[in-house]
């Protein structure tokens, strides 16, 4: 993917695999961008932009998650979890051994469940069928987040996520590399290239330090790529 913008001379190469790294040191200018491709407006944007899937134009809204507080991943993103459900209900279809036993274990529930209604006078019953994503939406089915767990733990959780979700979007986050030192970030970085997931970071500092998985763009106040 190429994200362009109006004022910049080179497209950004968003790739699978590689961390595509938007470092813009002024402060207006930094805002500016951050709230055109968190508003998804593309052209009408504070400053205008285009996104291209080879020579398709798409929508950045459409084709990102973006991530604005770090330290907030948004582990309850629904696009994310309804696939990875999907991604479960898919294989307890194509495993016999698995889907039997769930079955047997459901009616036994039924039939214990109506066994404490002996006692009364009218008759009952459920009136709903079986339903797999039912049943792990009332159980709290989620990714495991344990708070405690050091930032890149808890990070790599999150692209883990993405990637059994089969994500394709671009995952956009501001200013990830406050919170990361420099081995922590090499580290991600590999995760990222293995994992062949699209990572877009926004950075209002210029770090000038070279990673071997990074993608640099580094751009001022007029526009002009340094």
């Amino acid at each position: 993917m190429r994200l362009i913008f109006s004022g910049l001379e080179r497209a950004i190469k968003i790739e699978p695999g590689f961390a595509a790294v938007l470092q813009i040191e002024n402060q207006a200018l930094f805002s500016r961008i951050v709230l055109s491709l968190m508003k998804g407006n593309n052209e009408d944007s504070l400053e205008p932009y285009t996104l291209w899937d080879r020579d398709e134009k798409v929508c950045f809204q459409n084709q990102s998650i973006f991530i604005s507080d770090p330290l907030n991943l948004p582990w309850d993103n629904k696009s994310l979890i309804g696939e990875v459900i999907k991604k479960m209900e898919r294989e307890l279809l194509e495993d016999e051994i698995i889907r039997t036993e769930i079955e047997s274990t459901e009616r036994l529930l039924m039939t214990n469940l109506m066994k404490l209604g002996v006692g009364l006078q009218s008759q009952y019953e459920f009136s709903l069928e079986w339903d797999f994503k039912r049943y792990l939406k009332m159980l709290g089915f989620g990714i495991g987040i344990q708070i405690d767990r050091p930032y890149l733990d808890n990070l790599i959780s999150f692209v883990s996520l993405a990637l059994d979700a089969g994500c394709n979007k671009i995952l956009t986050f501001v200013n990830l590399k406050t919170f990361l030192t420099k081995s922590e970030l090499e580290r991600f970085y590999e995760y990222i290239f293995f994992s062949k997931i699209r990572v877009l970071l926004l950075e209002n500092k210029v770090d000038e330090s070279y990673y071997k998985y990074e993608q640099k763009n580094t751009v001022d106040q007029h526009f002009p790529e340094l």
